[in-house]
């Protein structure tokens, strides 16, 4: 592994767009020195396992009197090396900062099989959470355009902020998503630099902390018994036969949403209609981010495969520019199969967002060889990675996170420069489905009577 940073090439495209961004008031900041809290900025340097595995957005900590961070509340930092979290432990830090705060609110939408909460996190301007259910209004109406005429549209839309949901914790062996998003709702509540004030006061950030509660502890639990001693890759066992009460990894593959995690989450979305569902997840290196490739489902929206790769092609710009490597976008997932829980938002005419970020499994610092994987091999240098990851590697908690809070934070700069082309895109795919319905088959679908459940019919219906 190379001993200092590399200085890589950024594409052209991706370039060119930086350098249109680089004139909005996101993008107009002047990244704060290190200068917050001391002892994070050198524990994180600390727990990093190389320099180029940091970026200036995520090396420092601002420190506000009166508002907890995770370290307040929890007794570490987040990343810390043989950590882990449990769900009561992670909605407690949440509670903590909404009642120091009024720019985070903190709802349940459900409990699980085993009785833990279900919980939606919100981050936003004052204003903005002071008003949620008039953004909401402002959503639904875009998101179902029966009635709403053009010049009212652009009304609403003048109006409206984007919800940018994100979702960790799904698959419950993927355990940074659910640590790393603490911090950044801190740093998105507390921030003062232009590109943080810019996503506070033009987006609504929500987050699911935890998608799958039981699974979240089991694991937790399973990781502090058996695996937080090891050191190296070929020592890992594999994890808890369940994760939640019913399912494994296939919790993903549910779309007739039959588990009650699901519909929770699932009932949430058809009430709020974020824009945008960013799913995290963790396998391979070091950072992918979906762009939609081919096969493509056709009976989406054209809109939606311009808009995949214009954010995965700016994030791998941006990491790649400030020294990252193993940032891209391509060669791994296609957009053809429906069949994962976030595609509840291109179903529905929204943006659905993914990551893999690199993890161990834990919080345990590791030494990995990266081979194999998708396409010609996920080490080689492709024009869809254009810095490819190393392949031998020692790798982190605090990696994992630094990678995975610096490419969301670069979304959503890009999503706060441009929330109006969010927003019109989001009602004109709306728009357009309703054209659709009206002028290409099938134009109905027959349910036969008769079902011995009848909720289901109901529920499908619905």
């Amino acid at each position: 592994m190379p001993a200092s940073p590399r200085r890589p090439r950024v594409p052209v495209a991706a370039a060119a767009l930086a350098l249109l961004l680089a004139t909005s008031p996101a993008a107009q900041q002047a990244l704060p020195p290190a200068t917050g809290d001391a002892e994070f900025a050198r524990l994180v340097r600390e727990w990093t396992t190389a320099p180029e595995f940091l970026s200036p957005l995520v090396d420092h900590l601002p420190v506000v009197p009166g508002v907890p961070t995770p370290k307040d509340v929890l007794g570490q930092h987040v990343g810390a090396p043989n950590v882990l979290h449990r769900t009561a432990d992670l909605l407690k830090y949440y509670r903590a900062l909404a009642a120091a705060t009024p720019r985070v609110k903190v709802v349940t939408i459900g409990t699980t099989d085993e009785g833990r909460e279900i919980a939606v996190v919100f981050v936003g301007a004052e204003e903005s959470l002071a008003n949620l259910d008039t953004y909401r209004g402002y959503l639904q109406r875009l998101g179902d355009p029966r009635g709403l005429d053009e010049a009212e549209a652009r009304q609403i839309i003048a109006k409206a902020k984007p919800i940018y949901h994100l979702m960790a914790g799904l698959h419950s062996g993927e355990t940074g998503p659910p640590e790393m998003l603490m911090e950044l709702a801190y740093r998105l509540a507390v921030g003062d630099t232009p590109l943080l004030r810019s996503i506070r006061e033009r987006l609504i950030v929500s987050m699911s902390p935890v998608v799958e509660p039981d699974g979240r502890d089991r694991y937790v639990d399973w990781y502090y018994k058996h695996t937080m001693g090891i050191t190296e890759e070929r020592q890992r066992v594999a994890g808890p036969p369940f994760w939640g009460k019913y399912v494994f990894h296939d919790n993903n593959r549910d779309i007739n949403y039959s588990q009650v995690t699901t519909r929770a989450l699932l009932d949430w979305y058809l009430q709020w209609r974020p824009p945008i569902v960013h799913d995290l997840h963790e396998s391979v290196p070091f950072l992918y981010t979906f762009s939609g490739q081919a096969p493509q489902n056709p009976s989406l929206d054209p809109i939606l495969y311009g808009e995949l790769p214009w954010f995965a092609n700016f994030e791998m710009a941006q990491l790649t520019k400030y020294g990252m490597p193993g940032v891209w976008t391509h060669a791994f997932v296609d957009m053809w199969s429906p069949g994962y829980l976030a595609f509840m938002s291109s179903n529905h005419n929204g943006l659905v967002r993914m990551y893999e970020t690199y993890g161990n499994g834990g919080a345990t610092t590791m030494k990995r060889t990266v081979a194999g994987g998708s396409g010609p091999g996920q080490t080689s240098r492709e024009w869809y990675r254009p810095s490819p990851p190393y392949r031998e590697v020692t790798w982190s908690m605090r990696n994992n996170t630094n990678y995975m809070q610096t490419a969301v934070l670069t979304a959503l700069e890009l999503a706060a420069a441009f929330p109006h082309v969010v927003l019109e895109n989001f009602h004109a795919k709306n728009r357009n489905a309703l054209v659709d319905g009206r002028t290409t088959p099938p134009y109905a679908f027959a349910i036969p009577a008769g079902h011995k459940d009848r909720t289901r019919g109901a529920r499908l219906l619905e």
